[in-house]
């Protein structure tokens, strides 16, 4: 059986992928900066705040659209 990648799975994988590497990587040395203070909060906290946001947000689409299924979501995700 061979596996299709749709626009909408590349989108996500991708997302997940940047978001990661964001969090993981050594870019997250150019970041780890006290200045400038984000609302109070040391830069280097409003990085892993931002990403870490921008990751849920990225699971929670990828939960609500199925993307892990074989199914397709207009069939209501029933199994």
């Amino acid at each position: 059986m061979r596996k299709r990648f749709t626009t909408r799975k590349v989108a996500i994988y991708g997302s997940m992928l940047l978001g990661f590497f964001m969090l993981e990587s050594p870019m997250i040395l150019m970041a780890n900066k006290i200045e400038p203070m984000v609302m109070g909060i040391p830069f280097f906290l409003v990085w892993n705040l931002v990403w870490w946001g921008f990751l849920t947000a990225v699971f929670l689409y990828a939960y609500l659209t199925n993307w892990g299924s074989a199914k397709a979501p207009s069939t209501g995700g029933k199994r």
